[in-house]
């Protein structure tokens, strides 16, 4: 009979052993992955409808996009720690340019307000920027943007459990 003393000294010398992924966290990675691809085409060919380039400050979101791209492939294709942490970054740096989108979109509306609407001076300022977000006044969708933070947020959740590495 083995000593419980002994088990451990044998237990520890033995290499450690990687446990497997359940073959659901695959699919839910696989499945978050998807969901960024589909975001992504999504909020291109929304940018394509309305003809999202007739500025510098419009090229942003175009700029997010091939970001998001790289960060897909990244996540796609590389198993390294190195992939994963440029992935992240990359998927911050799409959350930025999103919340960026969101007041560019608020403040033109805002702008629009001030602009045209009589009595606008007499709202609150709350009020104002409310009717800015609701696209009470203006015509530029202020949630729009967020199309981009979603497929950000679902980049970051994919890469929980990088592919090959066991959750923690």
């Amino acid at each position: 009979m083995i000593s419980t003393s002994s088990q451990t000294a044998q237990t520890a010398a033995r290499p450690a052993r990687r446990r497997r992924r359940p073959a659901g966290t695959a699919v839910l990675r696989l499945g978050l992955l998807a969901l960024v691809a589909i975001g992504i085409v999504g909020a291109a060919l929304e940018l394509a409808f309305e003809r999202h380039w007739q500025s510098p400050v419009q090229l942003v979101p175009w700029a997010a996009l091939a970001l998001l791209v790289v960060a897909l492939v990244l996540l796609g294709l590389r198993d390294s720690g190195r992939a994963l942490t440029v992935a992240r970054v990359l998927a911050v740096v799409v959350l930025l340019a999103s919340a960026y989108g969101v007041f560019m979109h608020m403040a033109v509306n805002h702008g629009v307000g001030g602009a045209m609407e009589p009595g606008w001076d007499s709202l609150s300022p709350l009020t104002q920027w409310w009717y800015a977000l609701t696209k009470t006044v203006g015509a530029a969708p202020p949630l729009a943007p967020g199309m981009l933070a979603q497929s950000a947020l679902l980049l970051l959740l994919a890469g929980v459990a990088p592919k090959g590495r066991s959750p923690r």
